[in-house]
């Protein structure tokens, strides 16, 4: 099979930023996320979201009244969360980085960085290995992180291409992979349900890291008291079962 042409990280996001919100039933999650987040983060205080989409973490983080900051790599992204969050009329702070382009005055300002809905996936190792460490300094003594991916071992072990297709409000979005050497192409395919031809395709890619290396690579940065879930409830994490991989690690 020829490999589509991916594209850039925040060129895919600003590409699905008009229907991110119906993928991913953002109303459903949202209550989710605001109960997940009492007990993950019961002690207020400043939290740094890396990669937050449309706002989804954001505003449930700041709807328990934590001080949210909100970094995300696609400028359209970032535009969404802003209305969302003068939606649910909460204050968040938003800034168009990638981790890696955070400036360092943000460093240290932080008891909480929360990366959720497989942002991490985007990086390669490499990358993975100093975000892990920009995460560190972004938190101060003590501060905790909360990062999330999906379990890549199973995804591979199932070898499913097709992962999820939604129907809302007129709108057919289906979610697919190519399986490539070593990591995947991840790929969304959209159209109106009565005017399939009028599709639109995008695709990027995601690299499959597993427990044992993001594990290694917080051990590096110095975190400790690494905790293993398999979603927000915090079930056990069984990398046969388990779809989410979630983990908390202290400063």
């Amino acid at each position: 099979m020829r490999a589509r042409k991916t594209i850039s990280v925040d060129s895919f996001y600003d590409s699905i930023s008009g229907f991110y919100d119906k993928m991913i039933d953002f109303e459903k999650n949202l209550e989710l996320r605001k109960n997940s987040y009492k007990n993950i983060f019961p002690l207020k205080g400043r939290v740094a979201d890396l990669g937050c989409g449309i706002g989804l973490d954001s505003i449930a983080l700041s709807l328990n009244g934590l001080d949210v900051t909100a970094f995300d790599i696609s400028p359209k992204m970032i535009a969404a969360a802003e209305q969302n969050a003068k939606r649910y009329n909460v204050n968040i702070s938003t800034h168009v980085h990638s981790v890696q382009t955070i400036p360092k005055s943000f460093n240290k300002k932080f008891n909480y960085v929360v990366t959720v809905g497989n942002t991490i996936a985007h990086l390669n190792s490499l990358d993975l290995k100093s975000v892990v460490r920009k995460m560190n300094d972004l938190l101060l003594p003590g501060g905790k992180i909360f990062l999330h991916i999906l379990n890549y071992e199973l995804i591979k072990k199932q070898n499913k291409r097709i992962s999820n297709i939604t129907n809302r409000e007129g709108k057919i979005i289906i979610r697919f992979y190519d399986f490539r050497n070593g990591d995947l192409d991840f790929n969304i395919l959209s159209f109106p349900q009565n005017i399939p031809k009028e599709f639109q395709l995008v695709t990027t890619k995601h690299y499959p890291h597993t427990k044992k290396v993001i594990v290694s690579y917080l051990k590096i940065a110095g975190f400790k008291k690494i905790k293993f879930m398999g979603d927000f409830q915090g079930i056990a994490y069984n990398v046969n079962t388990s779809k989410d991989l979630f983990m908390e690690a202290e400063k």
